[in-house]
């Protein structure tokens, strides 16, 4: 899969794009990460996505919970 080229992002966009970013470093800081990799499907840049930077904090985050309550025997509990 060969990535599309995006659209340039408004003002309002990149500002919510900055946001996002706040909250990964955030998340990355109170979990004790000190470096990840992360790519697309399709060759993008995720680091440009709002979604996608937000779906890296909210997985950081989530990590972090699940490993502070120890090991679980699945997702539902």
């Amino acid at each position: 899969m060969v990535a599309t080229e995006r659209e340039p992002l408004t003002p309002a966009q990149l500002a919510d794009l900055e946001v996002a970013w706040a909250e990964l470093r955030q998340a990355v800081k109170e979990s004790g990460v000190t470096s990840f990799r992360a790519c697309t499907r399709d060759g993008s840049r995720w680091q440009d996505d709002l979604d996608s930077v937000r779906a890296m904090a909210d997985t950081i985050r989530r990590t972090q919970k699940y490993t502070a309550e120890g090991l679980q025997d699945g997702p539902g509990r």
